[in-house]
């Protein structure tokens, strides 16, 4: 939900950057996919640095350690994308596969509060569903953020993800998704693993999220004999206090993902530390891309091998999903 970084004008100083830093993830988490996923129940930016490690078996209780080398930095880089103006509203729309459906969230402001709403249309706007609409006011609220798209493009999966005033996580715990059926516009929920940032490859073969206490964790789940594989994060690092992960993005092959992860808390001294990590599937080869203190997430992995990611003030640019370096628009 870029599109409401600008709510921020109307909060206090002090939790500017706690309000964008909720509000400002989404969109890159959909992919496409297919039909029922689980079964339903109702810049400082371095160059990369590989992260040794033997992948560990299916099932492991106890992988075998990682070692990280320290990343080089390279000179802050020139930014691609301007931050959006203050006050507009960014386009925030997820089409489906086969580009016959379009899902829909929104926030208006009004005199005495605010607007949310979720519709999902098909191309001609015959068939409008729904499933969220409602006025509401105050600070702290409940928004629908786009999750998946199925690849037979029936089935669109959301969360009323909490927009919380003050300070919050930067990756949210979820266990459940809602998913809407377009041939009937029923509304059900399905259940998943404990955790964060959740994302399915594009073939739903996988789903990859990170573990919701420390140490963190990467979690790689076939599906649907749901055997696991677990991938260590931030090894090395003395301190994990509030160590989340999240913004999980598959390459559109399946074949790798990045993710963000983080430390501390936004409203302690000394401010978080962040972190970019991409993962190779065939070997489990993890990579670090980025660490430092600007909160940099990814956004959308291209065809050309590029990745698109967004910093704390909304900035963004394309980097090469191999080496992390700053590269031109796809």
């Amino acid at each position: 939900m870029e599109g409401l970084l600008h709510i921020s004008v109307y909060l206090s100083r002090g939790y500017r950057w706690c309000s964008i830093l909720i509000m400002s993830a989404v969109l890159a988490g959909c992919q496409s996919s297919e039909q029922p996923l689980i079964q339903s129940t109702s810049v400082v930016v371095p160059s990369a640095v590989i992260i040794e490690s033997s992948p560990p078996p299916i099932n492991s209780p106890t992988p075998e350690p990682i070692k990280t080398l320290v990343p080089q930095f390279t000179p802050t880089p020139p930014l691609i994308t301007p931050a959006p103006a203050e006050g507009t509203f960014a386009d925030q729309s997820v089409d489906s596969p086969d580009g016959q459906w379009t899902a829909l969230p929104e926030i208006e402001l009004l005199s005495d509060g605010y607007q949310i709403s979720l519709q999902v249309f098909n191309k001609d706007k015959s068939v409008v569903w729904s499933p969220v609409d409602y006025k509401g006011e105050g600070l702290g609220y409940s928004f629908p953020t786009p999750k998946h798209w199925s690849s037979d493009s029936r089935y669109f999966y959301y969360v009323d993800q909490e927009v919380i005033d003050g300070c919050g996580e930067f990756f949210p715990v979820e266990q459940a998704w809602k998913r809407l059926d377009t041939e009937t516009g029923e509304v059900d929920a399905i259940d998943l693993p404990l955790g964060r940032g959740q994302a399915f490859s594009p073939d739903d073969a996988l789903l990859a999220y990170t573990t919701a206490e420390s140490p963190l964790q990467l979690v790689i789940q076939e599906l649907p004999a749901e055997e696991e594989q677990v991938i260590p994060l931030l090894q090395g690092v003395q301190s994990q206090v509030n160590a989340q992960g999240g913004k999980i993005v598959w390459s559109p092959e399946g074949d790798a993902l990045i993710l963000a992860a983080a430390t501390g808390n936004i409203c302690d001294d000394p401010l978080p530390t962040f972190y970019l990590f991409t993962l190779q599937i065939a070997d489990m080869r993890l990579v670090s891309l980025y660490e430092g203190k600007d909160y940099i997430r990814p956004l959308e992995w291209d065809t050309s091998g590029k990745i698109l990611v967004k910093d704390w003030n909304s900035k963004s640019w394309w980097i090469d999903a191999a080496s992390g370096k700053i590269t031109t628009a796809p």
